[in-house]
């Protein structure tokens, strides 16, 4: 008999309220005690055409994109056609001119944003390299300029200067490369602070320059084959995975995206409440990026059982996609500069810009946050008596702004509505993850 959570009932209640069109789950443990899966509400709301979020829905990524770029540049760097050539580890300078194979001339060119009293827009030359490291774990000075108020106005002076203004939402707009994409100035020199921003998608361009293929080709030859993945199942490019299939065809596999209405009504997640109701919303161009390079930070579509594929090859350390030694890498902090260090566990403070759950310092004692080579990692756990704890050291995992989390127990969470961070979506995040870690976690 299939187990029964509580937070299914949740999940349905929110469905039934029109606060997420539809959700996909999937959560694996170490043991093999648990190998679940379910699916409900919509993969498209689309009056014309409704259809119904399976299992195997594709799913947009967003952020959690950035696991499999990650994985994919361990990979590089474990690889000895690639090791023997040149020295590319973790502390590579990659805007280091010296280092050909590894140089990035458009990310080197990028100076710091440095205000002063007369013109807020000032810059100031880079004086330390960016390596490899700074780029996994976001303390190289690469922001986003839709995150972080400095880059916002400086984005938006930028534009104006060239008579331009954004024309797509934030979360879907994409340039065709990604020098053209994120060419803004630094937010700080690297290593001398930690900010969420657009390093993996560097360091997934670097890969491209290295190895001579593209990130999907990388993917598919060194994660969905090895993993005996469907082709599909993972890609960059959905449109070019069934041949025989017109778009129309192709947009069935792929779930629509919602958003709720604009309103001023107000509810909670399974409270009753009056939210919003959640409508289609048309997004086309999620689905035909196959004129533009892969972002390995946000570009990835996946089925999500696929994906609970990666993580749990993960958590059982089988090395089907990285050797025991690098694996390791994910599961440590690789946060080095004391700056850094402190600059994250100031930022989760604050973690209303998290997709899922982030119990925030200030408020656990003891409770340290850091980040690995592949998502945020909490370094110490806090006290054990504290009541509503159940992440542990080590403890491994991120989220994607359609409303996407994934955490190393393993479990995935799948939505897709263009309402990042929303707070009536997180608490299904933590209801999930909170009753499958005491029920199913490692004691």
């Amino acid at each position: 008999m299939a187990p029964t959570y509580n937070f299914e009932n949740t999940i349905q209640k929110a469905i039934d309220d029109g606060i997420v069109p539809g959700v996909v789950l999937y959560a694996r443990n170490k043991d093999g005690t648990l190998n679940y899966s379910h699916a409900a509400g919509y993969a498209s709301l689309c009056p014309s055409n409704p259809r119904p979020m399976t299992t195997h829905t594709i799913l947009a990524l967003a952020s959690m994109t950035k696991l499999l770029t990650s994985i994919s540049v361990l990979q590089l760097l474990d690889s000895s056609s690639y090791r023997d050539s040149f020295p590319l580890g973790l502390d590579t300078p990659v805007t280091d001119p010296s280092y050909p194979k590894t140089y990035l001339p458009d990310l080197a060119s990028l100076p710091i944003l440095s205000p002063t009293t007369t013109d807020p827009f000032a810059t100031r030359s880079r004086t330390k390299h960016i390596t490899v490291r700074h780029l996994l774990t976001h303390s190289s000075g690469c922001g986003y300029t839709f995150l972080h108020p400095s880059l916002i106005a400086w984005n938006e002076w930028k534009l104006k200067q060239q008579g331009k203004i954004p024309h797509l939402p934030i979360a879907t707009a994409f340039a065709q490369t990604v020098p053209e994409q994120f060419s803004c100035p630094l937010l700080f020199e690297p290593g001398e602070g930690w900010a969420y921003g657009c390093g993996i998608d560097w360091v997934g361009w670097m890969l491209e320059k290295v190895s001579g293929m593209s990130l999907d080709d990388w993917l598919q030859e060194n994660l969905v084959k090895k993993l005996g993945l469907e082709k599909g199942k993972v890609t960059f490019y959905p449109e070019r995975v069934w041949p025989t299939e017109g778009e129309e065809g192709k947009r069935e596999r792929v779930a629509e995206m919602g958003k709720r209405e604009e309103g001023n009504g107000v509810g909670t997640a399974g409270g009753g409440g009056h939210a919003r109701k959640t409508k289609h919303v048309d997004t086309p161009q999620l689905m035909k990026p196959a004129d533009r390079g892969a972002f390995g930070g946000q570009g990835a579509f996946a089925d999500l059982g696929a994906f609970c594929e990666v993580v749990h090859s993960l958590l059982m350390d089988d090395e089907r996609l990285l050797k025991k030694e690098t694996a390791q890498l994910l599961f440590e902090g690789q946060l080095k500069e004391e700056k850094t260090k402190q600059a994250i566990n100031e930022d989760m403070k604050t973690p209303e810009w998290v997709v899922g759950y982030v119990e925030v310092p200030a408020k656990a004692k003891g409770l340290v946050y850091g980040w690995s080579a592949g998502g945020l990692h909490v370094v110490e756990p806090g006290k054990a008596d504290q009541s509503g704890r159940w992440r542990r050291k080590g403890y491994l995992g991120w989220g994607g702004v359609f409303n996407l989390n994934w955490a190393g127990v393993c479990g995935v969470f799948g939505a897709q509505t263009l309402d990042p961070c929303d707070p009536l979506i997180e608490p299904l995040i933590k209801d999930f993850e909170k009753e499958i870690y005491e029920k199913h976690g490692a004691k």
